[in-house]
C-alpha cells in the first residue's frame, strides 16, 4: 500500500471511534529494535489523564516524602516534587494564564506547546508529523508482550531526574504509560479491522 492509501485506511477505520477504543499493534519494531505486541488505548482524554496524576500527585505528598527521604536528602525530594507539580499545574491552566507563560517565555509551556505544534491530528488516536508525514499511532499502554527483547543501555540520569521518575512511579502517573507509535510497517488493528 502506498502512504497516501494507508493514511487514508487508517484516517477513515479511526474515525469510526466513538470515545475510547482498543488498538492492537503487532509487530511493532522501536527504533532500538525491540519488537513486540501492545494493545492501547485510543481517543482517551491527555488531559482528564494529567489531572488525575496532579490530584494522585498532591493526594500522595506525604507518602512520597516518607518513602522517598530513605534514600535521598530531603531537599532533593522537595525540589524534584515541586518540579513535577508546577509542571502539571502549568499544563492544567487556563488559556490565560498559558499566554502569560508564553509571553515569559516559560519552558514547560514552550516545550508543550512544540510538541503540539509537530503534528496534525487526523482522528482520534491519529496524528500525522508535519516534518516527516509519518503517521502517529498514540494512546495509553494497557498491555505489551515482547517478543523480539533487546538489552537497554543504562541512561547516567542527574539524581534530580532519577528522584522526579520515582516520584511519577510512586502516583502510578498515567501520562507516562502514553506512547506514541510511527505507523510503517506490523499490523494495526483499530474497531476490529486490521490493516
Amino acid at each position: 500500500m502506498t502512504n497516501q492509501i494507508t493514511e487514508n485506511v487508517v484516517v477513515a477505520v479511526a474515525k469510526t471511534i466513538k470515545g475510547n477504543a482498543f488498538v492492537g499493534m503487532q509487530n511493532y519494531t522501536n527504533k532500538q529494535g525491540e519488537v513486540s505486541n501492545q494493545t492501547l488505548i485510543a481517543g482517551f482524554s491527555y488531559e482528564n489523564a494529567m489531572q488525575k496524576d496532579f490530584d494522585s500527585l498532591k493526594h500522595k505528598q506525604a507518602e512520597i516524602f516518607a518513602e522517598l527521604e530513605k534514600s535521598y536528602k530531603k531537599e532533593l525530594v522537595l525540589k524534584a516534587y515541586t518540579n513535577v507539580y508546577e509542571s502539571l499545574e502549568k499544563r492544567l491552566s487556563s488559556e490565560e494564564v498559558k499566554a502569560e507563560l508564553r509571553k515569559q517565555n516559560d519552558k514547560t509551556i514552550r516545550l508543550s506547546d512544540a510538541q503540539s505544534d509537530a503534528y496534525i491530528t487526523l482522528a482520534k488516536g491519529i496524528r500525522k508529523h508535519i516534518e516527516t508525514n509519518e503517521i502517529h499511532i498514540f494512546g495509553l499502554v494497557v498491555r505489551k508482550k515482547v517478543i523480539v527483547p533487546i538489552e537497554y543501555k543504562e541512561t547516567n540520569s542527574r539524581d534530580l531526574t532519577i528522584v522526579q521518575n520515582k516520584i511519577k512511579k510512586l502516583c502510578e502517573f498515567k501520562q507516562d504509560k502514553v506512547r506514541t507509535f510511527i505507523f510503517a510497517e506490523g499490523t494495526l488493528k483499530i474497531q476490529g479491522i486490521t490493516i
